[in-house]
């Protein structure tokens, strides 16, 4: 049964949604004297603005009548392994883009006078961010789903540990093993996923495949694994609070409105 609809607009619209906090974080890398920090800032709060308003049409023109992923995009990026840049949204994962575009213009805005330091550096850390989290909603690539997934962790890890409080390091340190050790299990996961149905990471396509229950067994874990450290669910909570305290308030503004958010959507899609 078909489970993509044609794109119903007449553009790339989710390739432009995740991008452009890309193209928005490159023009501040361009940036090259320290008195252009003002000029950062005007740039990522520009930014975050457009990435919002292109997201809207996702809303605007999506079809609340069918279960199939929409605003489909999908081409041949390493055909030696079957890896498609494939891309769609369904109900579930189009609010959370909505949500990742519109916590993007907070996040510029509560840190416009509380960042001091290394100002150009923290706003290509929070755009990315926000793109990277985009990416994980769109894709449906398993090994594109995986990029985003951990790409993720970079620009946050970097938001803690340079901008964060006092234990910042630990605080710091002690996410990026946590949510790292979880995604590891994942990727054996995956690769399982891809190796038992056919070398293909097409995430509709495995959805319709059967399984021997032991194997689902054992995929479950290794999935929830990587969604339980992300929610964070008991016992592999304990990063959360220190993330929280010793993160800048656009930080936690992500961890709260989305990062975490982000463990319930892969139990939702995989789990």
């Amino acid at each position: 049964m078909e489970q993509v609809m044609m794109n119903q607009l007449n553009y790339p619209i989710l390739s432009t949604v995740i991008f452009a906090p890309v193209f928005g974080a490159l023009l501040i890398l361009l940036l090259t004297r320290r008195s252009w920090e003002a000029a950062a800032k005007w740039i990522a709060l520009g930014t975050s603005i457009v990435t919002f308003f292109l997201s809207l049409p996702l809303f605007m023109n999506f079809d609340k009548t069918t279960y199939k992923m929409q605003f489909a995009e999908k081409h041949t990026w390493i055909s030696e392994w079957n890896v498609n840049y494939f891309l769609g949204v369904d109900g579930i994962s189009v609010l959370f883009v909505l949500l990742s575009t519109l916590t993007a213009i907070l996040c510029v805005l509560i840190s416009w006078n509380s960042i001091k330091t290394k100002v150009k550096e923290f706003y290509i850390a929070i755009l990315l961010t926000i793109s990277f989290m985009i990416g994980v909603f769109c894709s449906l690539d398993l090994f594109l789903f995986y990029i985003f997934w951990e790409a993720m962790l970079i620009p946050m890890f970097l938001i803690i540990g340079v901008w964060g409080g006092p234990n910042r390091i630990y605080a710091a340190i002690k996410f990026f093993l946590y949510t790292l050790v979880g995604s590891l299990l994942m990727l054996v996961g995956i690769i399982v996923l891809y190796l038992y149905a056919g070398k293909t990471f097409n995430i509709l396509d495995l959805m319709t495949r059967t399984y021997p229950y032991t194997m689902q067994l054992w995929l479950f874990w290794a999935f929830f694994a990587a969604f339980a450290v992300k929610v964070p669910m008991w016992p592999v909570h304990t990063w959360l609070p220190d993330a929280h305290t010793e993160a800048p308030t656009a930080g936690s503004v992500i961890l709260a409105a989305v990062l975490i958010k982000m463990g319930a959507y892969g139990f939702l899609r995989f789990s």
